[in-house]
């Protein structure tokens, strides 16, 4: 039976009056901020609109980047700082006139009814997807009809030879399947699907209007999808619904497949018609630096979805401080719990996996009782400690900033989209506010890593690190994407604020010197954070070997990461 929809994924709308009340903040000032995520929605459809390429002759709209014409962003999460944008009192007045109408119908909610392509409301369901009994394929054809048949609830039943079953390899914490059905499912035009009803209105408002009484009767769903089945054990250091979260806000601005359905260990998503990215695709200069761009546009949405601070340190314009602890409770029920402080991912992960850890440690010796490596580590572990000590008060001076960040950007989780492609990042499990520092750093140890290798896919190769040019190609797109991001987000309001997709957007020159010294600046921080992805990943590793059923030496992995670790801390010199 259904658990009905999750709050998590209510299409919910702020309006300045609501982010008022929520934060503190003056309605003025509210307003501004209301205004500066338009802004950044409108950017990102732009941005995505002027690298769009014409698709292939023969292939689907659907290949294209489809986020750009009209994906509405909802806003779950107000700030609590003000924008850097100067916007004048004339325009806050003129916003503060538009709140009172955007409001309705509903004002006495406080959430707006905009528009949203996406519309996203998947509901969660208490439905499991068994595999740990690696049934045959025959029986797992006949276990995926049956979740597609609870989740959608489609008319005709789908059936067990109506399912092809592919699996993707490379997933080290869950098991990703392509799931194609065959006839696409069909569900009634007034089922519970109000998330599929709009996107399919809108595909099919794309080539054309219905004509006839029956297809408007029934809705014709895609026939691929991919299935997600989460792996045992992950959800002792995995908070799925912080990425549920997170994925219901990406997905509105373009970042990540669209979701169509949850279910208790899994969830369906679009599938999108792209390929994977490989090892040696990350090392082209070309790839990279598109990396670098998608990697920015990410961590500028921390700009969007501020994280609250503690309520002694929030001060109105006048200084006066502000009571937010009922406003964070207000958020807090809607994202379920999620932690929107803004408190580093890496010290909430090191902090809650160190402690499972100690937990654990009986099985931990277990598992690595055969590994004469592993047993040392452990049997030092108070150095381990202290390395961590060290660690984390060399981070703590650097002043990386925190953004939001993606935390696992490996090559096997950006996609290239066929027919322009454009890269898309998915996979957001351990996505969330954090050092930038550390997200650049672990994407560079991601270059090390062979995950498909015959014989040794857990072993990383040092000596393909990205060398002082590879980083510095990458590190100068960053820059200057940052640069970009930056002074558009500050152009003038009627500019960016125009839905017109063809205006131009601000260029910034910045000056050779300029350049080469925030490259230089940006490749310092993030050497600081090498050993922390080592770290991370390491304890990672130890905790998935005392559960995963994955195909996967994680004990070999996470002796190596911890090995790395421990002779970097010690090497770490304060030369920056």
């Amino acid at each position: 039976m259904s658990t009905g929809p999750s709050p998590l994924f209510f299409p919910l709308h702020p309006s300045p009056r609501l982010v008022a009340e929520m934060t503190g903040l003056s309605l003025e000032q509210s307003a501004l901020e209301v205004s500066q995520q338009r802004n950044l929605k409108r950017m990102l459809r732009r941005i995505r609109a002027s690298r769009q390429k014409a698709p292939a002759a023969g292939s689907s709209p659907r290949n294209g980047l489809r986020h750009h014409i009209g994906a509405a962003i909802r806003r779950h999460m107000p700030s609590l700082t003000l924008p850097s944008a100067t916007i004048s009192h004339a325009h806050l007045a003129n916003e503060h006139d538009r709140a009172n109408r955007i409001e309705a119908p509903d004002s006495s909610s406080g959430w707006g009814s905009e528009e949203d392509d996406d519309g996203i409301s998947p509901r969660k369901m208490d439905i499991f997807m068994d595999i740990s009994d690696s049934p045959s394929a025959k029986e797992l054809q006949a276990r995926v009809a049956h979740l597609f048949n609870r989740v959608f609830e489609p008319k005709p039943e789908i059936l067990a030879n109506h399912v092809e079953i592919q699996r993707l390899s490379g997933a080290m914490t869950n098991s990703v399947f392509m799931v194609t059905i065959s006839p696409a499912p069909v569900v009634p035009a007034s089922s519970h699907l109000s998330h599929v009803h709009k996107w399919t209105h809108l595909r099919s408002n794309s080539h054309g209007k219905r004509k006839d009484a029956e297809s408007k009767s029934k809705i014709v769903l895609p026939a691929k999808y991919l299935l997600r089945v989460y792996g045992t054990g992950v959800d002792e250091f995995l908070l799925r619904d912080k990425e549920l979260y997170w994925l219901s806000q990406l997905t509105s601005l373009g970042f990540g497949p669209r979701l169509y359905g949850i279910f208790g260990n899994g969830r369906l998503e679009e599938f999108l018609e792209s390929t994977t990215l490989t090892k040696d695709d990350i090392r082209d200069p070309s790839t990279s630096k598109h990396i670098a761009r998608r990697m920015c546009e990410l961590h500028s949405l921390v700009s969007y979805y501020r994280p609250f601070k503690s309520s002694s340190s929030n001060s109105d314009s006048h200084g006066k401080s502000l009571d937010v602890t009922s406003s964070m409770a207000s958020v807090s029920s809607l994202a379920q719990g999620v932690d929107l402080t803004g408190y580093p991912e890496l010290w909430s992960n090191i902090d809650s996996w160190m402690a499972l850890v100690q937990k654990k440690w009986a099985r931990i010796v277990q598992v690595c009782a055969k590994n004469p490596q592993c047993m040392e580590i452990l049997d030092n572990w108070t150095r381990v400690e202290q390395a961590v000590d060290k660690m984390r008060k060399t981070i703590e001076s650097t002043g990386s900033p925190v953004v939001f960040a993606h935390d696992d950007l490996q090559y096997g989780n950006i996609l290239k989209l066929q027919g322009t492609d454009e890269l898309v990042v998915v996979d957001f499990e351990y996505a969330g506010y954090n050092y930038r520092g550390f997200d650049i750093a672990n994407h560079f140890c991601e270059w090390m890593a062979d995950y498909h290798h015959d014989v040794h896919p857990h072993q990383l190769d040092e000596s393909q690190y990205p060398s002082v040019d590879q980083r510095r190609g990458f590190l100068r797109t960053y820059v200057k994407a940052k640069a970009f991001m930056d002074a558009n987000m500050k152009a003038d309001v009627g500019v960016v604020e125009s839905d017109d997709l063809q205006i131009e957007l601000r260029e910034i020159k910045l000056s050779d010197e300029k350049i080469a010294l925030e490259i230089e600046k940006l490749d310092c921080e993030v050497a600081y954070f090498v050993p922390a992805s080592h770290f991370h990943w390491g304890i990672w590793g130890l905790l998935q070997a005392c559960s995963s059923e994955i195909d996967f030496d994680y004990v070999g992995y996470a002796t190596q990461r911890l090995a790395i670790f421990l002779r970097l801390v010690q090497q770490q010199t304060s030369n920056c």
